[in-house]
């Protein structure tokens, strides 16, 4: 075996994140919210980012960590609707590659002294950077380029379209609990909705609502295909009433948020 055919790296920094699931995240970075931050694992990468000083974008190279046992696969499924049930991998940006790098263009807010803060980012918490290079518009984007397959994916997304009660409930666990349902919906709810290979969704007891699993939370939302409309209508906590009394255990220490939220929208319950 050639010396070339192994290398090894070090990463320079670790993003903290808002998202802390893989299920948290889009696709891609422009369609996430903004609020991650890179912050150097050495005092000498302070220097290395000095004169990024005036770029809007740069590209951040890192490594896929949350991959079950390293698995990958010369094929794969794609998230958006295709012709194809599956395509070559070097063709996709899944996650599962024979080498676990990711690359994403991402927003360059502002640099400090402990590391970049960023805009929009598909990094999720914890996630180790190896590299960091400047984004140069005309090198690095082609928009008028073919893109394969993807040139005849669907581009339009469902729109989704929350009740007052669903927004304000979403509202309250954002504020409360961190867990930002608008965008896990976003995300989850835009394409294939109904794929429950791809998410935990399910159908009501009485057959007429989805039920979108986050989490100890329940989304109720229906699922107008014809017109490309998912109608979110409740919230819903997961627990039981059992589950939820003063001595029980709390696994995943949320069970206080629910029994605020309960009594917030559903206190005659």
């Amino acid at each position: 075996m050639a010396e070339t055919d192994n290398f090894s790296f070090r990463s320079v920094g670790i993003i903290e994140s808002p998202a802390k699931y893989r299920y948290e995240l889009p696709r891609q970075s422009v369609f996430t919210a903004p609020g991650a931050f890179l912050r150097w694992n050495d005092r000498i990468y302070r220097e290395c980012a000095e004169d990024l000083q005036g770029f809007d974008r740069i590209w951040l190279i890192w490594v896929f960590d949350r991959n079950k046992d390293g698995r990958w696969h010369p094929r794969v499924r794609v998230p958006v609707p295709a012709e194809k049930n599956s395509y070559s991998v070097f063709a996709t940006r899944s996650p599962y590659r024979p080498n676990p790098v990711g690359i994403s263009a991402v927003e360059l807010l502002e640099i400090t002294p402990e590391g970049l803060k960023l805009g929009t980012c598909d990094l999720l918490d914890g996630t180790a950077v190896i590299d960091v290079k400047p984004y140069i518009p005309e090198v690095d984007s082609f928009p008028d380029s073919k893109a394969g397959w993807r040139d005849a994916v669907e581009k339009n997304p469902n729109t989704l379209i929350w009740s007052q009660t669903a927004a304000a409930q979403a509202d309250f666990i954002l504020k409360n609990g961190s867990f930002d349902l608008r965008n896990f919906c976003d995300i989850q709810l835009s394409y294939r909705p109904l794929d429950s290979s791809r998410k935990r969704v399910e159908i009501n007891a009485d057959g007429n609502l989805h039920i979108l699993h986050f989490r100890t939370w329940k989304i109720f939302f229906d699922y107008d295909g014809k017109n490309s409309k998912i109608n979110i209508s409740s919230i819903q906590s997961n627990y039981s009433v059992d589950d939820l009394l003063p001595d029980s255990s709390d696994k995943y220490g949320d069970k206080d948020l629910h029994r605020r939220f309960n009594k917030m929208f559903y206190p005659g319950e």
